[in-house]
């Protein structure tokens, strides 16, 4: 089978959804992950709990159930289950509390400012919508170059229409700093908010999707077919051409040969791994910006069961009704912490607080694990974006593909896993998913168009 040897650098849901489309078309796949588990941000973590053990994701843990159109038949052709799972979030400030009940403390507070956010929201969504097609289906696929608020960052529009400082870093940033990953902000683009609103609107709880079990299901089926092609703690640090093939080497001096290569790591691991990189490799993969870089609030965290980190007087409140809890210090730096025991399936039975904490300075006890994730997400700025659009020129040569968080608008994750299929098209694997999905086959083709400038023949 010449030419049909390829080598996946990343066992996220890019790297396994593109070793998944190609070994489907019939190409010899060689998948490898620096960690000791697939998954990336969707890994699967093990709580030990009374009498055994619960398993439960920690990152990437529910989504927008209305935009995930082939993620969903993803999970479909592999049969697992999905449902849905209540989001709210709890909000603690030296001014008050702010609950999405339009009862808090803060609701009452900011009243004026949320009639003023209404109007921005209502402001941008007009301009969007004049710059993209009449017709469109649900998508987060849809773009228009022309369209300003791809340029002009939402901190600006929030500060034009008379949205206060406070309101910004006292309700939007802590709501939001779950779905980012970072409480750096400022140079979000204003062309995301009507997607940003009616994913997790500020003034009301929403509900998302979710695995039915463990995240780690997805990744066991998509790879059961070439399982022993699967190299765990395998972290590439040697790509070259020798003799007419790619050779790749580990950081254990193991050496692997493939006729092309998928990388689907984080931009600079691809550029320490490239033996030669080009000028153009260089220009963007050096530049590409990730979260941990301007941020590092969200790059380690605890995984524990200590609800005494919640205040005495909200914390059955919390534990029981909140999925995310956030608690600023009044000096610009918040605590995040993920509740996942109060709602997602399955987890409530064991009667334990099973909680994720971010930047928490205070003594936490009860840990099963202290964790480090550099470069886990990349930042969505107009920087980044600018890095995105010019992937298309690099896309294929030299029989070198790209895919996961730094070829797309931003990292989520039906937007990385969309990014493995599309590298695998490039490479010759056909659409993988059932193709009588108008929906689904539309983001195929848009996100082709993101990321190689054309829709490739079905």
């Amino acid at each position: 089978m010449g030419n049909r040897k390829v080598a996946i650098v990343g066992g996220g849901i890019a790297g396994v959804g593109a070793a998944w489309s190609l070994d489907r078309a019939g190409y010899e796949v060689q998948l490898f992950e620096k960690a000791s588990a697939l998954g990336g941000n969707a890994k699967t973590f093990r709580w030990t709990v009374e009498n055994g053990y619960a398993e439960s994701p920690l990152l990437v843990i529910a989504w927008p159930e209305r935009y995930y159109h082939n993620y969903h038949l993803l999970l479909d052709a592999l049969g697992l289950g999905r449902t849905t799972l209540p989001i709210s979030y709890f909000v603690r400030s030296p001014d008050g509390d702010f609950r999405q009940d339009g009862e808090s403390t803060l609701d009452k507070r900011f009243v004026g400012q949320f009639k003023r956010w209404r109007r921005l929201v209502a402001f941008v969504s007009r301009v969007c919508d004049f710059f993209l097609p009449k017709d469109r289906h649900d998508s987060i696929y849809h773009f228009s170059f022309f369209n300003p608020m791809n340029v002009i960052p939402l901190y600006w529009m929030a500060r034009l229409f008379g949205i206060s400082k406070d309101f910004w870093h006292e309700i939007f940033v802590p709501v939001h700093c779950a779905t980012f990953i970072t409480t750096s902000m400022k140079r979000i683009p204003a062309v995301i908010l009507p997607i940003l609103e009616s994913i997790v609107p500020l003034e009301k709880p929403c509900r998302m999707g979710t695995w039915d079990g463990p995240p780690r299901r997805v990744f066991e089926r998509m790879t059961a077919a070439f399982a022993e092609r699967v190299h765990t703690d395998h972290k590439i640090t040697r790509v070259a051409r020798e003799n007419a093939c790619f050779v790749l080497e580990d950081s254990k001096g193991r050496r692997y040969e493939a006729d092309k290569v998928v990388f689907a790591c984080d931009a600079h691991s691809v550029l320490d791994a490239l033996e030669s990189p080009t000028w153009l490799q260089q220009l963007l993969f050096s530049h590409s910006q990730y979260v941990d870089d301007v941020d590092p609030t969200f790059s380690k965290f605890v995984v524990h069961s200590d609800a005494s980190i919640f205040p005495d007087a909200q914390r059955d409140e919390i534990t029981s009704n909140f999925n995310t809890y956030v608690e600023l210090d009044g000096k610009g730096s918040l605590e995040c912490t993920f509740v996942l025991s109060s709602r997602y399936p399955g987890l409530n039975q064991y009667g334990v607080p099973m909680l994720v904490t971010f930047n928490s300075d205070k003594p936490i006890d009860k840990v099963q694990a202290r964790i480090d994730l550099p470069r886990a997400n990349h930042t969505l700025c107009l920087r980044n974006l600018l890095i995105m659009t010019a992937m298309r020129f690099l896309q294929g040569k030299n029989d070198i593909f790209y895919c996961g968080t730094f070829t797309t608008p931003e990292g989520g994750h039906d937007l990385s896993f969309m990014s493995g299929l599309v590298a695998a098209r490039a490479i010759g694997a056909p659409y993988p998913l059932r193709a009588n999905n108008p929906e689904a086959l539309a983001d195929f083709h848009q996100m082709q168009r993101m990321m190689l400038g054309r829709a490739l023949p079905d």
